[in-house]
């Protein structure tokens, strides 16, 4: 009664003058290859660590985002994130401490976004998100909330507490040359 995916193979079977008498058929469950290529597909677009989306996937998006606002139909805001006190951290607590205030970080990020916007990690200790359909002043202030958001988390590890901050560049896509906020 459950449905799974399988490999079918059919063959016929022939009597002596060649005309086809049989078939036969065999199945294999290949539910373990199928999970296999959907977690493949996925470590494609995703970071392992984080769970955001990895730096191709972001770049296509962008190039997307890019293309929208040339066309003059959408404004966006890319902002550019990098931890502030991440590498001390790293290197004093280890890096499975590094890897664990990473993966808060990005949930810390996302969490202040909009629920259309895109988080990604885009390597080491830097995050980008592209806030899409977003004015100026809109994205000056998420990138304040992401900023206060990350400087409030305390990262306990090992008996200690550590805290770190976001520093974060923000520019408006649009149909215009780009430019920067302060």
């Amino acid at each position: 009664g459950e449905i799974y995916p399988q490999w079918q193979s059919i063959r016929s079977i022939k009597d002596d003058r060649g005309a086809i008498t049989h078939f036969v058929a065999v199945f294999s469950d290949i539910t373990s290859i199928k999970h296999s290529e959907r977690e493949l597909a996925h470590l494609a677009h995703y970071d392992a660590l984080t769970g955001l989306p990895n730096r191709p996937a972001f770049d296509r998006a962008l190039g997307n985002a890019i293309a929208s606002a040339a066309a003059g139909r959408h404004q966006h805001c890319l902002l550019y994130i990098d931890l502030d006190r991440f590498k001390p951290i790293n290197d004093r607590a280890g890096h499975a401490a590094g890897d664990a205030l990473l993966r808060q970080a990005a949930q810390t990020i996302r969490g202040s976004c909009r629920s259309q916007d895109l988080a990604a990690r885009i390597g080491g200790d830097e995050f980008a998100v592209l806030l899409l359909d977003c004015p100026a002043a809109s994205g000056k202030a998420i990138a304040d909330k992401i900023v206060r958001a990350v400087g409030a988390l305390l990262f306990d590890w090992a008996g200690q507490t550590y805290q770190v901050g976001a520093s974060i560049g923000v520019t408006v896509i649009t149909a215009a040359p780009a430019s920067t906020l302060g």
